[in-house]
């Protein structure tokens, strides 16, 4: 039962602060079954020398470990305080420990109201966590504000917000016009939420940031999970997770099984980040995907580096009709735009309607090595090797057209000496039987005219005979062959072949006909568009 005044108690009490271990030291205490602990009121003071801001309860205690006023409660509230105008409903400050600390197994263990600009529950401390509090499955610490932050905490060393939650929240906080959470840190992060199973920190708040971390040397915002993303941010309309850094990463996500950093957005920007010598956004997974972004009518990922030379003018633009925007844009003034590295693989790997398309001011692809083309080459005129030329290798090149035929031709020639009787056997490769049909010959004498000169046995056995030279002269042959190997049967060449009727009116290489660029084969049609968005 309670205990009362001295004069006025009724029998012994069932709580003795006295008898706690270890013993409870208090400014003011009280106990109470039903009712408040210790209730004080005060009125505003009507002569000068009164205190300027009186309290209802003022606990001083001034033993080393302390506290000035501390409530238990089973059911209801702790400490309870609603202030007025300007002036916050409890107030801590403490050196060492929490500011204010509030205990419950069922309710919450510190509530506060804030009217006007100020905050609900305010906290300082210079070593530990300006406003701490611990639940089983609500929330830490909540805080509700129509116009300032709903929870506001400054540590000097210590987290400025502190909320430990098993099934809960850690921290929530919830704002119309200001942020849900406000907290400030100069070692320690400005909020830190730690939680089990619900999110460590959450924010709701229809214009501003639902969570905003400032810190100058440590993370804005820091989130670590170990099953749901770590730091995760919905907006409507402005960004979902932002961060700016100087030294650091803006936004850093780190995940073992789940999403390091998730955004999602609906019409700005889903994740955005700001570094001026760090990086900017770094994604690091050890099973998963680093990062997953996609878009339905822009650019998945934008990226640019670099900046033009000043008086240059040059500039890059780009416009992408609705859908048709590419899922990874690299923009570098000076720099590759996009650049692949693999050690054992394909650095680029790309597959689709076309599988890579490249154009460039001078060459549209610059290969530093061989090239392999499991198909067939498409050509506008002719294929071309260039050089330096041997002559002037320094400041001129030689450039040769590649021979073109309607047939898959394969030329072979050399020099053969006549025997005595004017005749020589000319030998070729062991598989030339086994890749060339229809030959074509040709015998050229050196030094005399052979007007008796003539192939005198037909190519056998990768070899043929010429006859009627004088003895002793030099031939000099050539012959031509037709590809007769499996992979040239399959693809036969065709001199001139209709168009099918999906590809008429089209071309292979409009620009050449003075034609837009969306008249060539092989340009993908333009999707048919429906009034929702299809499920990727």
């Amino acid at each position: 039962m309670p205990i009362k005044p001295p004069d006025s108690q009724n029998g012994a009490s069932t709580f003795d602060p006295g008898q706690e271990s270890p013993a409870l030291t208090f400014g003011v205490w009280g106990d109470s079954d039903v009712g408040a602990g210790v209730i004080g009121s005060s009125d505003t003071p009507t002569t000068d020398t009164a205190h300027v801001r009186p309290a209802g309860v003022v606990g001083v205690n001034k033993a080393t470990r302390g506290v000035g006023v501390e409530g238990f409660c089973a059911q209801g509230t702790g400490v309870l305080g609603i202030g007025g105008a300007d002036q916050p409903g409890v107030a801590g400050k403490a050196d060492t420990g929490p500011g204010v600390t509030g205990t419950s197994s069922q309710g919450v263990g510190v509530t506060g109201n804030g009217g006007g600009m100020s905050p609900g529950v305010s906290g300082n401390a210079a070593v530990g966590p300006g406003v701490s509090g611990t639940s089983d499955q609500g929330a830490g610490v909540s805080g509700n504000s129509t116009s300032g932050p709903g929870v506001t905490g400054q540590a000097d060393t210590g987290p400025g917000v502190l909320g430990t939650s098993t099934d809960g929240t850690g921290v929530t906080g919830q704002g119309t016009s200001r942020p849900g959470v406000l907290g400030t840190g100069a070692d320690a992060p400005g909020v830190q939420g730690i939680s089990a199973r619900s999110p460590g920190v959450a924010g709701s708040s229809p214009p501003g940031p639902g969570v905003s971390g400032i810190s100058s040397d440590g993370p804005g915002v820091f989130g670590d999970s170990g099953h749901g993303p770590g730091v995760r941010g919905l907006s409507a309309l402005g960004t979902g997770v932002e961060g700016t850094a100087d030294p650091g990463p803006a936004v850093s996500g780190n995940s073992l099984s789940g999403t390091g950093v998730l955004g999602t957005s609906l019409s700005g920007t889903a994740v955005s980040g700001t570094s001026t010598s760090g990086q900017a956004l770094t994604a690091t997974t050890d099973t998963g995907t680093g990062a997953v972004i996609q878009s339905h009518d822009g650019v998945a990922v934008s990226a640019s580096c670099g900046h033009p030379e000043p008086d240059t003018g040059q500039s890059i633009g780009f416009s992408d009709p609705p859908n048709r925007g590419p899922a990874v844009r690299g923009q570098s003034w000076f720099g590759p735009g996009v650049q692949g590295v693999s050690v054992h693989d394909a650095a680029v790997d790309a597959f689709g309607w076309i599988g890579l398309a490249a154009s460039g001011v001078t060459l549209g692809a610059d290969i530093n090595n061989g090239l392999r083309v499991n198909g067939v080459i498409i050509s506008a005129g002719s294929a071309r090797f260039v050089i330096d030329h041997p002559l002037d290798p320094a400041d001129t090149t030689l450039t040769h057209a590649f021979v073109a035929s309607p047939e898959q031709k394969n030329v072979y020639d050399g020099v053969v000496t006549l025997d005595d009787t004017g005749a020589a056997t000319v030998t070729l490769p062991d598989w030339f039987d086994a890749l060339n049909q229809h030959f074509r010959y040709q015998l050229t004498p050196i030094g005399a005219p052979a007007p008796g000169l003539h192939v005198n046995a037909e190519i056998s056995g990768n070899s043929f005979s010429v006859a009627g030279g004088p003895p002793g002269g030099k031939v000099s042959w050539q012959v031509t062959g037709v590809r007769l190997d499996k992979w040239a049967r399959a693809n036969p060449v065709t001199p001139v072949t209709a168009k099918p009727a999906d590809q008429r009116g089209r071309f292979l290489h409009p620009t050449a006909f003075d034609q837009p660029v969306e008249r060539g084969i092989g340009v993908p049609p333009a999707p048919v568009r429906t009034n929702r968005r299809e499920e990727m």
